[in-house]
């Protein structure tokens, strides 16, 4: 692609490009233009406006002398492009080979704090290997591999995103493909006590000590959970006798 940016009457970034979609952010291109560029043709030229939700947002940037929640305009020119493979459209050999190159980008996006980018990464792996069939015990013990590192990967892509939910599903996924696996054990135990699953929690971490008894981080978790649910129960205890008390105050009153 060749571009021109500006923020009002100010050019702020000229360039000829050549990027993989998904990649925009290494580039400094803000996700609004990524998504519009999708939409052309080859040659096409087009004169994007882009809302702060679609530019760079609240944080504006720093580097173009951007401000904070910015209108920004992009003249495009799509030169040329590459489509991508669909899944259907490669074979085995390829969406193994095709999911070690991504599983690398993703470790790597991780590595620099871009989650949600590694994240884009990993579900792919999963999207093409999944329910791929017919495979050799050789392929199959590649992808069964492939597919436990991605389920892994993203459970801890969504914990340091707060989304535990996808945590979740992410190591049961795991557990479904390994059901004694450190990681996806520990990681799940993580979760649950994140959004207050005491038990489940201690459960989890409980199994990990169990398996892997030099599990150092699994019990400092444990003695936080048991921790925790003491309070529970503290707290629990405290709300059912002020109940009572309550109850038998207005049993007075009415007698």
């Amino acid at each position: 692609v060749q571009f021109e940016g500006r923020y009002g009457d100010r050019v702020f970034d000229r360039r000829e490009l050549r990027f993989e979609i998904g990649e925009g952010d290494n580039y400094d291109l803000p996700h609004g233009l990524e998504k519009a560029i999708q939409k052309m043709e080859k040659l096409e030229e087009s004169v994007f406006y882009l809302k702060p939700n679609y530019g760079f947002g609240s944080a504006g940037k720093e580097k173009f002398q951007i401000p904070p929640d910015a209108e920004l305009q992009y003249e495009v020119k799509l030169k040329s492009f590459e489509k991508a493979k669909e899944s259907w459209e490669m074979n085995t050999d390829e969406k193994l080979e095709q999911s070690c190159i991504v599983k690398e980008r993703g470790t790597q996006y991780f590595k620099e704090g871009k989650y949600k980018r590694a994240a884009l990464q990993y579900k792919k792996i999963v999207s093409w290997l999944e329910h791929e069939s017919g495979l050799s015990d050789e392929e199959d013990t590649k992808a069964k591999s492939l597919r436990l590192a991605a389920h892994l990967n993203l459970a801890m892509c969504h914990l340091k995103l707060k989304e535990y939910s996808q945590a979740l599903e992410n190591c049961n996924k795991a557990l479904e493909l390994d059901s004694n696996n450190e990681k996806g054990l520990f990681r799940r135990g993580e979760a649950h006590l994140a959004v207050n699953d005491f038990e489940l929690a201690r459960g989890d971490f409980q199994k990990v000590i169990q398996i892997y008894p030099s599990n150092k981080a699994a019990k400092v978790q444990l003695v936080t959970c048991q921790q925790k649910i003491r309070e529970q129960h503290e707290k629990e205890k405290k709300m059912y006798a002020n109940m009572f008390q309550r109850l038998a105050d207005k049993d007075l009153k009415v007698s």
